[in-house]
């Protein structure tokens, strides 16, 4: 197994770049991305200077819909080698093949003809197509689940950056070097020929070993791709959500331009500086996404990330100020990073290993076709019913904000539950420790002494999955409660009533069997005096004869805290009000039957405690 995959899940940022092969693969698709934006942006500004102020919009559509074109005609062919021959070779050879078409591009810039112009960005959007699936379907293969994110969060920085750098360097040197042709060009050059250089280290991993037949119709693949996607919700929900990422961030790349010279009366020089706060937004939010995801693909960042881009950007429409500006789009491109890093990471995660290059590359295909879409928008809005770039930005906002309600409506536990882990990181100190004890798939009862009302979320963040906690009926009925138990779809125990016990353990039981994860605190009740009351034997109603795992947990630190029952009720004690030290222990997962006293003393000893120093404090 390749070193990379050995990264262990908690590996930070600093773990993950001092592996060199991992370094090496971050500057290839880096210096490819960054000549993309150079030789594009150039082309841009060409095209706009050609066509003059009646018909730019018309002019950059067609530039972005030849540089999108390749990803929808072999989209196919790209996911096919992917799936067939080892992706680092595809990588490197696809790489070298810009060299190719940078030396066809200094020929074209010294020509100054368009049309030769947009054969050259076609020619190089060709061999982003290629390299596409094998770059994003080669990350879960030299990562784990738990540093995926974060190594996603590093792609995406250093994609924005590319583009960022390229989109400034696009503008000014063809602003200083238009009459130097030649020079830009062999800059490109340049850049092509050390990241060909640098895809060489890339680690190398073996061919997935797909056998199908090759498939000559090259949109034999994307159909096939579709059909298995729609069968996965989950997969098709995120290409979709992915795809508007990229009509959104297209139509931002077009528009700006437009709004510098209608909206802000800025430079093209100055131009570049809004597409540069866009990007840098987004690779500044990419890196928080990994880092605010830890272990695990935090999903509940996808609504936050569209709410949060919507709210930015109704404020840009809202201003013809350059700065005002620049801020707003650092905070469009801070959401937008948050809202696609847990996205891709899913994708790649969850999609299958013989069926990765194909699953990647009819993503691919859908994001060309927002990209495609944007381009159409931009005409549409600005040409054919002239509106100005704020209002396009306006209503872009509009439409974010009500995808964040249908995203909310989607997944709303995973919303929720990103909304507690939030307010449980600012207000408390929480390290976990044996959470890879927790499956990953598959059903498990989570059981856990019962120390706070905050037991249930702390329990929760330690995995990245839905458990379904039986709650007492009466907690469940309160009205401030009630919604969060819905969301999270808790079972009600009515503890007067023997027959309701029976029906709650029952459905436990039967989500356990489902694969789900369910939890329970089988003392019965919060602790009032910090010790850990015998168990109770429901537990046993729900995982015995059904084959799961019983996985303990040990909540240390929050008697005393005002949420616990310290004092004799809730809110009695505030001596942990700011901020406490909260342990969290998971131990291995138990199979074998287990009584309510060896169940108790588990839990008891992953919290260091022996059954001697109880009896003491009696």
């Amino acid at each position: 197994m390749n070193s990379d995959r050995n990264l262990r899940n908690d590996a930070g940022y600093r773990a993950l770049l001092a592996e060199w092969p991992f370094q090496a693969f971050l500057w290839t698709q880096f210096l490819g991305a960054l000549n993309d934006n150079i030789y594009k942006m150039i082309v841009s500004v060409i095209a706009i200077r050609i066509a003059g102020e009646a018909n730019a919009g018309l002019n950059l559509a067609i530039a972005g819909a030849v540089f999108v074109l390749p990803f929808l005609l072999f989209a196919g062919y790209a996911g096919q080698l992917a799936d067939r021959f080892s992706k680092t070779r595809v990588l490197q050879i696809t790489k070298s093949l810009e060299i190719v078409t940078m030396l066809m591009g200094i020929v074209a810039l010294a020509s100054g003809r368009l049309d030769l112009l947009m054969v050259v960005l076609f020619l190089l959007a060709t061999q982003a197509n290629f390299f596409s699936p094998a770059k994003y379907g080669i990350l879960p293969e030299i990562m784990t689940e738990g540093t995926l994110s974060r190594a996603n969060g590093l792609l995406e920085l250093t994609t924005f950056i590319a583009i960022v750098a390229g989109s400034s360097l696009g503008t000014l040197l063809y602003e200083h070097w238009q009459g130097r042709p030649v020079a830009m060009g062999s800059l490109l050059l340049g850049l092509a020929v050390i990241g060909t250089a640098s895809s060489l280290a890339i680690r190398y991993v073996p061919a997935a070993g797909s056998t199908e037949t090759f498939r000559w119709n090259p949109f034999h693949e994307i159909v096939a791709g579709t059909r298995s996607l729609l069968k996965q919700r989950s997969l098709a929900l995120s290409v979709v959500g992915i795809s508007w990422f990229w009509f959104v961030g297209a139509l931002f790349q077009l528009a700006l331009l437009l709004a510098a010279r209608e909206t802000l009366h800025i430079s093209e020089g100055h131009s570049g500086f809004l597409v540069m706060a866009l990007s840098a937004g987004i690779g500044i939010g990419s890196v928080a996404a990994g880092a605010l995801s830890g272990d695990h693909i935090e999903m509940g960042l996808v609504p936050a990330g569209s709410l949060s881009m919507g709210i930015f950007c109704m404020c840009l429409g809202a201003t013809a100020n350059y700065h005002a500006a620049l801020a707003w789009l650092t905070g469009i491109g801070f959401a937008g990073g948050l809202f696609v890093v847990p996205l891709n990471a899913w994708l790649q995660e969850k999609a299958g290993v013989h069926e990765k290059g194909r699953i990647l590359a009819t993503n691919n295909f859908a994001n060309m076709v927002g990209v495609i879409a944007a381009s159409g928008t931009l005409w549409l809005l600005h040409d054919a019913l002239h509106w100005n770039p704020t209002a396009i930005f306006a209503a872009l906002g509009l439409a974010m904000l009500l995808g964040s309600f249908a995203i909310f409506a989607m997944m709303p536990a995973r919303t929720v539950r990103f909304g507690l882990w939030c307010i449980v990181e600012t207000f408390l100190r929480v390290t976990i420790e044996g959470a890879e004890n927790v499956p990953h798939e598959g059903g498990a009862l989570i059981v856990s002494n019962h120390v706070s009302f905050a037991d249930a979320p702390l329990v929760g963040m330690t995995t990245q999955r839905i458990i379904r906690f039986l709650v007492w009926a009466p907690y469940y009925k309160v009205r401030i409660t009630r919604a969060f138990f819905l969301v999270f779809d808790a079972i009600p125990v009515q503890t007067g009533s023997t027959k309701m016990i029976v029906t709650a353990l029952a459905k436990a039981r039967e989500e356990l069997e489902r694969g789900k994860l369910v939890g329970i605190f089988p003392e019965g009740h919060i602790t009032k005096s910090g010790e850990i009351s015998p168990f109770t034997r429901g537990y046993l109603k729900i995982v015995e004869g059904t084959g799961k795992p019983v996985i303990p947990v040990h909540i240390d630190g929050m008697f005393g805290h005002p949420l616990s029952y310290q004092g004799g009720g809730l809110f009695r004690s505030w001596k942990k009000l700011w901020r406490p030290r909260i342990a969290i222990r998971v131990g291995k997962p138990i199979y074998e039957a287990i009584t309510p006293e060896e169940l108790r003393r588990v839990v008891l000893e992953l919290g260091g405690i022996r059954e001697q120093e109880v009896v003491e404090w009696k």
